[in-house]
């Protein structure tokens, strides 16, 4: 079984997760990537326990890393057994109130605070803010392959931004009514 590296450092947040081929999130910041064994195939790149992102890559069968072209500006290594995620940056601008905003995804530990704050991530649709530590409301958000935001209507009071790369989420809004619940059903798909 060919040995793949998958080096996260570029990543904001660099837990990964590759569901039902790993047992647990690896941090892949670690010097030359996460060592993680692989068959030969194709495998979903994941940093939210709830969906896999956007991108994914293949192992051949001589053990090396591949990739549709598409994915040429979120991913390296095509050729090589390193496997180097690289994401596309988006801005998380909190604005009003001074509660912090936990991300959740990607291992992230320390929220952001009220200042604009860009980070690496890749595409995906499962995407979630928290405001404060505590369990409390949840928006979801996706990021397109070009680095696009986009949400649902119902969270539009308290996110704006769409269809660019700077996702403001405003925290007056949030702490008045407590945030929009998170609705169930489907998830935000990036615009193409």
């Amino acid at each position: 079984m060919p040995q793949i590296r998958i080096d996260t450092s570029e990543l904001t947040y660099p837990w990964f997760w590759l569901a039902g081929h790993l047992p647990h999130f690896l941090d892949g910041s670690v010097p030359g990537g996460a060592a993680v064994d692989l068959e030969p195939g194709d495998y979903p790149f994941q940093q939210t326990r709830a969906r896999a992102c956007d991108v994914g890559f293949r192992v051949t069968p001589a053990g090396n890393v591949d990739f549709d072209a598409g994915y040429d500006h979120l991913l390296r290594g095509r050729g090589t057994g390193t496997l180097h995620v690289v994401g596309v940056p988006v801005t998380i601008d909190p604005t009003g109130a001074t509660h912090p905003v936990l991300p959740m995804w990607g291992g992230c530990r320390e929220p952001i605070g009220s200042a604009r704050h860009t980070v690496r991530m890749p595409p995906g649709t499962a995407y979630e803010l928290r405001l404060g530590m505590v369990p409390s409301r949840v928006l979801e958000f996706s990021v397109a392959t070009d680095g696009r935001v986009d949400y649902r209507r119902e969270f539009e009071r308290a996110l704006s931004g769409r269809g660019t790369d700077c996702l403001t989420v405003d925290l007056d809004t949030l702490s008045r009514s407590g945030g929009p619940a998170r609705p169930r059903g489907r998830r935000a798909r990036p615009r193409p």
